[in-house]
């Protein structure tokens, strides 16, 4: 999948114009007062801006195929084949009738498969089709082409940098999810699994 080349690498469409209107000035680090959760979350709030639309251009090419919510949902069942429909209304947070509706219009599309599941005959078993894979591959590809625009702009030292932040913050929110996890199998906190993230 080619990069589509009606994108300038930057200024990024509608960050500039948010930058224009005032509300899109970057905090510099020194000021941010690391002891303050919600001032440093303020701060990664609005230098992440710029990455939700750099993402947010990929699946551009792929809504006026699916809507938000199937995209969302195609992507869940991606990441967790096989899963059934409560598995699916619970990382939706939506009841199981919502759940089912998504899910036939993906399987009238093509992108998803039904089943009887093999163990429990009273589940259904839901998978991407090849086609479904497809359009999640698509998106992916996309994502990481727009994204090598912009990286491609910065230096090596920030490439390295924002990698690390990342990979930290991944690091941080895993622990969050097994903390969550682990409550919620001792009833002490949740009810259930905590809900994944909702990524290619």
């Amino acid at each position: 999948m080619g990069h589509s080349t009606n994108h300038p690498p930057v200024p990024l469409r509608g960050w500039s114009a948010g930058r224009r209107r005032g509300g899109g000035a970057l905090p510099d680090i020194p000021d941010v007062d690391v002891g303050d959760p919600a001032a440093v979350a303020a701060a990664v709030e609005a230098a992440t801006r710029a990455l939700v639309i750099t993402l947010g251009r990929a699946e551009e090419e792929i809504l006026p195929r699916v809507s938000v919510s199937q995209l969302r949902a195609l992507l869940i069942i991606s990441r967790q084949a096989p899963t059934n429909l409560n598995q699916l209304a619970e990382e939706l947070g939506a009841i199981p009738s919502s759940a089912s509706r998504l899910c036939d219009r993906l399987v009238a599309a093509g992108l998803v498969t039904r089943r009887t599941g093999i163990i429990d005959r009273r589940e259904v078993e839901l998978r991407v089709s090849a086609e479904g894979q497809r359009l999640v591959d698509q998106l992916r590809e996309t994502r990481v082409a727009e994204l090598a625009t912009v990286l491609a702009t910065m230096p090596p030292d920030g490439q390295r940098a924002l990698l690390v932040g990342l990979r930290e913050f991944q690091r941080a929110a895993e622990r969050l999810d097994g903390v969550a996890d682990a409550d919620g199998d001792a009833g002490t906190a949740t009810t259930g699994p905590a809900a994944g993230h909702d990524v290619a």
